[in-house]
């Protein structure tokens, strides 16, 4: 199994890991049903080295961009500032969570431990014990293009929370 992403986006995604320091990144990579690519830099509420959680409003706002182009989320993927880039425990219990999912995004990891920085593509999958998940490492392959780069933020608009998303 393979992973084709353009450079562009991998790039972005280092950049965003390294403008995020000293806490992990986060954001999504959705892909419209004529293929199109946009990666959308999320805000990491729980601003933290160590765990990541964008925050439900921005998820939603991002479901229904997908949705609007009958799309589908293709990568979740966050940084790691001191750790490797595979999926950690704390990862793994998150993914948890979402067991039994019909479809499963594919995780992309940068790690910043490495200089370069390491980005390698992993699929989460129900593990055969009904408590587990399993990460797999895939090919992460570069493609020819670009992609669409946007940036969320949460912004207070009459004293309450919106999101805001901004061009790169």
């Amino acid at each position: 199994m393979t992973l084709k992403l353009p450079q562009v986006l991998i790039d972005e995604m280092i950049a965003h890991s390294r403008e995020d320091l000293p806490n992990e990144c986060c954001g999504i990579i959705g892909r419209a049903s004529d293929g199109a690519l946009t990666l959308w830099r999320a805000t990491n509420d729980q601003a933290s080295p160590w765990r990541f959680n964008i925050p439900p409003q921005q998820l939603l706002h991002l479901y229904n961009e997908i949705e609007d182009v009958d799309g589908d989320l293709l990568v979740i993927y966050h940084s790691h500032v001191a750790s490797e880039a595979r999926p950690s425990p704390t990862d793994l219990n998150i993914a948890r969570l979402h067991k039994g999912a019909t479809e499963w995004p594919y995780w992309v990891l940068v790690s910043l431990a490495d200089e370069p920085p390491s980005v390698r593509a992993w699929r989460i999958d129900d593990g055969d014990d009904p408590d587990t998940v399993k990460a797999s490492e895939i090919e992460l392959a570069i493609a020819t293009g670009d992609a669409d780069r946007r940036r969320l933020e949460m912004i207070e608009v009459d004293g309450r929370p919106r999101v805001q998303e901004t061009s790169l």
